[in-house]
């Protein structure tokens, strides 16, 4: 169907005269007002313009220039500078992807439409900008909080930045009025396994739980107070339709809490807590309100500089040891055994427990490949030195259930510790077996292995350092391959001497 000329130029003339993208004026009043908006025509006496009395209502009138202190017009391409300024500086942990699809989608476009403008060279420096960053990202870096991190810092900081991505996950969805779904995030935040609850975010979670909590209690009281009457009118309504009609209705009225039911059913069978009650449902609101009232009761009874204190030492373990500072690590885990750990915290312990031996157990491998001498960082002590750290061979021993002997050899590649006296294995190279004794490495004696949990101890007083770690006892590591494959090399060579002495024989015999 063919449209006359006027139905087509009356929406562009709308759209032209309604948006302020084209072009804009702003005028600045002597009492301070400022007017954005599109000037129509100007005169020695008066401005008549037309701009915005809200952000949804627009309004046209004549300033006398009197009362006007400045009139200021933008072209389009300043107007168009001013959202793409919004782009810097770029959000946190921001990937390389993104990076690159802002540069070809936003600003590339800009510079083509307005070459050779002071706004294009603004946006040239803003892509090079970007450019840096986007090649940060790809070697590793990330920016958490606004400050960049090196590729291992960001490899330390791995935990916190899982915890950090679900609360501003959590964030948006208050900033949304969404508190169930703010609450159902926080679910996800403690109840991960391991959970986030000893990260550097978990005070400030709690801080932002507490104000989801104060809405919806709020809210549900609200709820509970409109129930009956909202129940009262519903009957009342009912009643005054015709028999045919009302039988819709009620069986409308029964399929939508049908629905409801299943619907909350289903969320409570997985787990989830924080789900709005139904507005007829009197018991159900008054359980919603149970239960938030519960969860703002023990969240407000937690000592948040305890957690706080608490909490650093968990994430120096962490960082330690996604830095790879295996030395350092075993340390860190050590600290936190002070701080009477209870049962909340069983899984993150385990977790770095388990952390850590990987760790020890790359190091281990390395060191045996003859790639490096050590890694991580000096001895607990303080002195220099390349020995196995002891706290990590008592976790290693735990974790294999074996007790630890009184001394140990040196790991493949590692100086024995000072002061220490290692008596060689039988088998090893350089030392001859006992007679009748086959070679073979020492293993340590095993025993019942320990739980997993550190055992409690007395929290310290908040002004006492850490407590030095534990010195333990020595510990053998499990006996290397290599042991073997130098046996079987040194019968090998014996074998081919007595091979050529045979020929040789062979041959004289023949002259």
């Amino acid at each position: 169907m063919k449209l006359s000329r006027s139905r087509i130029a009356l929406p562009l003339l709308a759209f032209l005269s309604g948006t302020s993208f084209l072009h804009a004026d702003i005028l600045i009043l002597k009492n301070g007002s400022k007017l954005e908006g599109n000037i129509l025509s100007e005169n020695p006496a008066a401005v008549r313009m037309r701009y915005r009395l809200t952000p949804k209502i627009w309004d046209e009138k004549d300033f006398p220039r009197t009362d006007i202190q400045e009139i200021i017009k933008q072209t389009p391409q300043e107007l168009e500078l001013i959202e793409l300024k919004k782009l810097l500086p770029t959000p946190d942990l921001f990937p390389a992807d993104r990076y690159e699809q802002l540069i070809q989608d936003r600003l590339r476009p800009f510079v083509n439409k307005y070459p050779g403008t002071p706004e294009a060279e603004e946006v040239d420096k803003m892509i090079e900008t970007l450019q840096e960053e986007k090649k940060r990202v790809s070697n590793g870096e990330i920016k958490l909080e606004g400050r960049w991190l090196t590729a291992t810092e960001a490899k330390g900081e791995q935990y916190n930045v899982e915890a950090f991505k679900l609360h501003k996950e959590m964030q948006e969805e208050m900033a949304r009025g969404e508190w169930e779904a703010a609450l159902r995030v926080y679910d996800r935040f403690i109840k991960n396994r391991p959970s986030y609850i000893a990260s550097s975010y978990y005070t400030a979670v709690i801080a932002d739980a507490l104000i989801c909590l104060d809405k919806l209690e709020a809210y549900y009281t609200k709820m509970a107070g409109e129930q009956p009457a909202l129940l009262k009118r519903q009957t009342e309504d009912l009643a005054k339709l015709e028999e045919d009609e009302k039988r819709r209705t009620k069986a409308a009225i029964d399929a939508e809490k049908i629905r409801w039911r299943a619907d909350y059913d289903a969320q409570r069978k997985n787990g989830v807590r924080w789900m709005e009650p139904y507005k007829y449902d009197s018991q159900g609101i008054m359980s919603a309100q149970k239960q938030v009232t519960a969860e703002s009761a023990r969240l407000r009874a937690l000592n948040l500089e305890d957690i706080k204190a608490r909490n650093e030492a968990f994430v120096a373990v962490y960082r330690k040891i996604g830095e790879g500072d295996y030395q350092a690590g075993a340390a860190a885990f050590n600290r936190i055994q002070a701080f009477g750990t209870v049962n909340e915290y069983r899984d993150i312990v385990a977790d770095q427990k388990a952390k850590l031996l990987a760790l020890y157990g790359e190091i281990m491998r390395k060191n045996a490949a003859g790639q490096i001498a050590t890694s991580g960082s000096s001895a607990l002590g303080g002195a220099g030195t390349t020995t196995v750290d002891d706290r990590v061979a008592q976790i290693l021993a735990e974790a294999n259930g074996t007790a630890q002997p009184a001394a140990a050899a040196p790991a493949a590649g590692m100086a024995a510790a000072p002061g220490t006296t290692v008596a060689p294995a039988p088998g090893a190279p350089g030392v001859a077996p006992q007679p009748g004794v086959a070679p073979q490495a020492v293993r340590p004696v095993t025993a019942p292995a320990p739980a997993v949990n550190p055992p409690n101890m007395q929290q310290p007083a908040a002004q006492a350092p850490y407590p030095a770690p534990a010195p333990a006892q020595a510990y053998v590591p499990p006996a290397e391959e290599g042991t073997s494959v130098q046996t079987f090399i040194m019968i090998g060579m014996g074998a081919l001497l007595v091979l050529f002495g045979f020929l040789a024989f062979k041959k004289k015999k023949a002259e």
